[in-house]
């Protein structure tokens, strides 16, 4: 099976600070992916250079069959490769319903946006209930709900998440959680990078480490579940060991 997504060799950085190092990856037309590792490793600008909004120094990157360095990001966006970032921005003078009907346009998907919010409500069910309420005025799951919401109105082929659950306290990470299982069964192929390791893993069918800019190690995401095992990768040693 052909690939989806192709990331080959790829080098970036910021100035002269170097990022990636020659990173390798695929994701298949069915598959979800999760990305682990601390931060400052490099997880980010690989989805950025994957969703055209950093230029890789090197290396190659296809989606769908086809280089995709030459796009913008919203080239890829209508061909199918959608990025839901940390933080997302919305439109804080938009009601929430007016906010996922710009993103179905905006992607090329106008002429079926009824249809469209009709599948984000089903997912988040708390969404609905705030469609005429202004983005700007949401609590901090909400707004991140939204921002998948809209991610979702594009329609993907692969929808990339980074941090969705990023500062959300408990209580809110776990209603979140639970609309992301549901996000995972509209979405042909994902990528998702969490600090929640047991999340990324329940969410993906595979999983690379990526430390110091590269794929450290992979697996399979039902086989590998013992947090020391990651823990030994990303720190050294075990938890009894460092305690």
């Amino acid at each position: 099976m052909n690939a989806l997504l192709t990331v080959d060799k790829v080098v970036a950085g910021y100035g002269r600070s170097g990022v990636l190092r020659g990173i390798s990856l695929t994701v298949g037309p069915a598959e979800s992916l999760g990305l682990l590792g601390p931060n400052g490793h490099g997880k980010t600008t690989l989805l950025r250079c994957v969703s055209g909004l950093h230029r890789p120094t090197s290396g190659t990157i296809a989606f769908a069959g086809r280089d995709a360095r030459g796009d913008t990001p919203g080239d890829l966006v209508r061909r199918g490769l959608v990025h839901v970032p940390q933080g997302s921005r919305l439109f804080p003078q938009l009601s929430v319903e007016e906010a996922l009907r710009l993103a179905g346009t905006a992607s090329g998907h106008g002429k079926t946006w009824r249809d469209g919010i009709a599948q984000v409500f089903d997912v988040f069910p708390r969404l609905k209930e705030r469609r005429r309420q202004l983005t700007g005025t949401l609590s901090g799951g909400e707004r991140q709900m939204a921002g998948l919401g809209m991610g979702l109105m594009a329609r993907p082929k692969l929808l990339i998440l980074d941090e969705p659950t990023l500062g959300l306290s408990p209580k809110v990470k776990h209603e979140l959680s639970e609309c992301l299982v549901r996000v995972r069964g509209e979405v042909p192929a994902m990528i998702l990078v969490d600090g929640d390791m047991d999340l990324v893993l329940d969410l993906t069918d595979r999983y690379h480490v990526v430390l110091h800019g590269d794929v450290v190690h992979s697996g399979d995401s039902d086989t590998s579940r013992t947090r020391d095992e990651m823990m030994s990768l990303f720190l050294g040693g075990t938890a009894d060991e460092r305690n």
